[in-house]
């Protein structure tokens, strides 16, 4: 280090000579060592933030999504294909998203493949079935980063769509045993309300009688009959398991119809006036079973 020191100071002392100027008395060997150590210290801090100066950056980040949206058909005609429309929405590209449709047939799974365009529109069918069949399925779709959305809600609990396959309709036979449905269950409510009328003294028991009476003819010419030649069209069976009035069934409704029936057939001779004596007993026995049945009737249909 010395001698670098030295050949500075040397170099120095020779340029003040060559140019006629004489040495300042100021300059020293310290004043050396800090020019230096400045200028050292000035190339250290260009070499640190000056290399790179001329490379361009730039980030960015993003947020996956994936969106799956779909409208079950419910029932579809019989012996025909059944076209699956659902609309996928992912942050990736459409390519880079597979989706496929699980379907359950009598416990057999197995998976239909979706084909998607370039906008998102997903479309695929289920196979054609008989009159009478159910299937169940579900909509899965993937993207490449490994996100999975499926519907129903619920869907990997064991939770499925239903479709299914119906025979042709009649309007007229429909409309028949629609009505008579309702009328059915008006009838047996009236019959309840005229029985809780008897109970407080207002009337007698044969509006309940009558109503009742009307409300069995109904229900078994209309819905059980009509409406089971049209349920055996629809669904091939005459005895379907889905509600025809709120939830009312026709379970539920063959049983208040069966209880009215007993109630006529084992209190006709009251109904009629045959029995003079012991008639107050058995009505309010009658119009206590009206209440009864109306009250069920209620219950049903909203449970």
């Amino acid at each position: 280090m010395r001698p670098f020191l030295d050949a500075i100071r040397g170099a120095s002392l020779e340029s003040a000579a060559r140019f006629g100027e004489p040495m300042p008395p100021s300059f020293s060997l310290g004043k050396i060592l800090r020019c230096a150590a400045a200028v050292a210290f000035a190339a250290t801090l260009g070499a640190l933030f000056g290399c790179g100066a001329g490379r361009d950056a730039a980030e960015e980040h993003r947020r996956l999504s994936l969106r799956l949206e779909h409208d079950p058909p419910g029932s579809v005609p019989a012996d025909h294909e059944v076209e699956l429309h659902a609309r996928i929405k992912s942050s990736l590209e459409p390519h880079r998203v597979e989706a496929w449709v699980r379907l359950d047939e009598a416990g057999d799974i197995r998976k239909i493949p979706l084909h998607l365009d370039a906008s998102g529109e997903a479309t695929g069918s289920l196979p054609a079935r008989p009159r009478g069949t159910t299937l169940r399925y579900a909509l899965e779709a993937r993207d490449a980063a490994g996100l999975v959305v499926s519907l129903p809600r619920g869907a990997s609990d064991g939770r499925a769509y239903e479709v299914r396959y119906e025979g042709r309709s009649s309007a007229i036979l429909a409309g028949l045993s629609g009505l008579a449905t309702i009328c059915g269950v008006l009838l047996y409510l009236g019959a309840g309300a005229a029985s809780a009328q008897h109970l407080r003294g207002r009337m007698s028991v044969g509006p309940a009688g009558l109503l009742g009476g009307l409300g069995i003819l109904t229900l078994v010419a209309g819905l059980f009959f009509l409406g089971g030649i049209h349920a055996f069209q629809v669904s091939g069976t005459p005895w379907p398991s889905k509600p025809v009035v709120f939830a009312l069934s026709r379970a539920d409704l063959a049983f208040v119809t069966l209880l009215w029936i007993a109630v006529l057939y084992f209190g006709r001779e009251t109904l009629l006036d045959d029995v003079p004596d012991g008639g107050p007993r058995r009505e309010r026995a009658i119009s206590v079973v009206g209440v009864l049945a109306a009250a069920l009737v209620v219950v049903l249909a909203i449970f």
